[in-house]
């Protein structure tokens, strides 16, 4: 029996709010009610239902390249608008899978400069979110990869070594697994690749096809070649486990037979993800005390899980990215090829408070850093309604129970004693328990205002 058996038991609330909070965006009252009772792959299948393709920006089949550049600039924003307005609206854990590819095979608008082959990366990403090998032979020809690591200028007689460098460094092996000799043999399978003005096109002429040595292995190699070889390779399976490991599980500490049981999985599945996910996410070792808590949100864990939670989805698309990119998470601008580091990068000294401030505006109903209100899309005034949500919780008329519960609904783990001594009195602000009337507004809404707050202060509102 292996260290991840699978669990067979029906789900707690606050298990399912575990399961809800790791694998997808949405953490909400209403999803992690549904996945209560049912078992770990029952609820899984239900956050990771199929989602559809997001209606795309009117310009993102237009010729990319060759265009006015200023024009071009000029749809970066509208690009980040749309995938956020997406990813408010779509409760799917299929696109924390795409967030996860794209801070795997990174690119950024800067570099690749033409929107709407981000925009078809994406796509690429959500249509085809699980199978490593399948992705892997996309993203050679994909038209913002080629642009991002020079792959476009790769040429029989004088390949580029940027994307078969960063292959084996960053998307498949991880240092120590690979010789220099290997990427200048691999620089050259991945030769041939040019970008047109809608896509990409391999052209025959442009490719080396001369024998090839790669990782041991000795033939007249081509790109899909190097990925087979690859995926042969056991560093392979151990890199792309300890990442779903730290993905999903927990970053500080690796637990190594976890990790190689994970690899195992992946190799067996032919290297499906889904396949290491469930394992993961599904076994009785998932959902023990040192799991719960383990990772640090991500700024998009953090804006729009609370965003999501406090049933915010109409908010102004333009104040969202802002947000995202005041929190050091800006879409489609990873800081290096390496993608964002996530855990404890997110927090420093600086973004610590803003963490806070953002979320503490929120509950208030108005913009971070500013005096003005939150915006709907159409430009009414937005406050989200805090009695309404509490009241949908038990006991909403014990503020004990309320206490318990926001907390349960907020935070990754259990209150102590204290800090539920605390918050009620926070919640209270003076009042008596039985003055507390959860269908009187005037008196609970601010009260609720007050509790909301203080847990969006406390360091385990950081935590996942």
């Amino acid at each position: 029996m292996g260290v991840l058996e699978t669990r067979t038991s029906a789900l707690t609330y606050v298990e399912a709010a575990h399961l809800a909070r790791r694998v997808t965006f949405h953490p909400t009252r209403q999803r992690i009610l549904s996945l209560v009772g049912k078992t770990p792959m029952e609820a899984l299948n239900i956050l990771l239902e199929p989602v559809s393709q997001p209606t795309p920006p009117t310009w993102w089949q237009d010729p990319a390249v060759f265009v006015d550049f200023s024009d071009a600039a000029r749809k970066w924003p509208e690009l980040q608008r749309w995938w956020v307005g997406h990813v408010l609206t779509t409760t799917s854990g299929i696109e924390k899978m795409v967030a996860f590819w794209h801070n795997h095979f990174t690119s950024d608008y800067i570099t690749v400069y033409f929107a709407q082959f981000l925009v078809r990366q994406n796509r690429m990403f959500r249509e085809n979110p699980w199978l490593f090998t399948n992705l892997s032979e996309s993203i050679v020809g994909d038209p913002a990869m080629l642009i991002y690591l020079n792959g476009n200028q790769s040429v029989k007689g004088n390949p580029n070594e940027n994307f078969a460098r960063e292959w084996f460094e960053l998307f498949s092996m991880g240092v120590g697994n690979y010789s220099e000799q290997d990427i200048v043999e691999a620089s050259r399978a991945f030769t041939g690749w040019r970008v047109t003005t809608t896509g990409s096109s391999f052209s025959p002429q442009l490719f080396d096809a001369g024998e090839k040595t790669i990782l041991g292995q000795t033939g007249t190699w081509g790109a899909n070649d190097v990925i087979r070889i690859t995926l042969q390779h056991p560093a392979t399976a151990q890199f792309m486990a300890r990442k779903i490991y730290r993905t999903f599980a927990a970053t500080d500490t690796d637990d190594n037979a976890v990790v190689a049981e994970l690899a195992d999985k992946l190799v067996a599945s032919n290297f499906n993800v889904r396949t290491a996910v469930a394992a993961l996410v599904t076994s009785e070792w998932f959902y023990s005390t040192d799991i719960r808590g383990a990772l640090i949100k991500s700024p998009l864990d953090l804006i729009i899980g609370l965003l999501s939670t406090l049933n915010i989805s109409s908010i102004e698309r333009r104040y969202v990215v802002d947000s995202l990119r005041g929190l050091t998470q800006e879409p489609f601008y990873p800081p290096t090829v390496e993608g964002w580091k996530g855990h404890h990068a997110w927090i420093t000294s600086s973004t610590f408070p803003l963490r806070q401030r953002w979320a503490e505006a929120l509950i208030a109903g108005r913009q971070f850093g500013t005096a003005a209100s939150l915006k709907t899309e159409a430009g009414a005034n937005l406050k989200s309604d805090l009695a309404a949500l509490v009241r949908t919780l038990p006991d909403a008329n014990d503020p004990s129970a309320v206490v318990r519960n926001v907390a349960e609904l907020l935070l990754p783990l259990p209150l102590t004693q204290e800090q539920q001594t605390v918050l009620l009195e926070i919640l209270l602000a003076g009042a008596l328990d039985y003055e507390w009337n959860i269908e009187d507004d005037g008196f609970v809404t601010p009260r609720l205002g007050f509790l909301f707050t203080a847990i969006v202060r406390m360091p385990e509102f950081q935590l996942m």
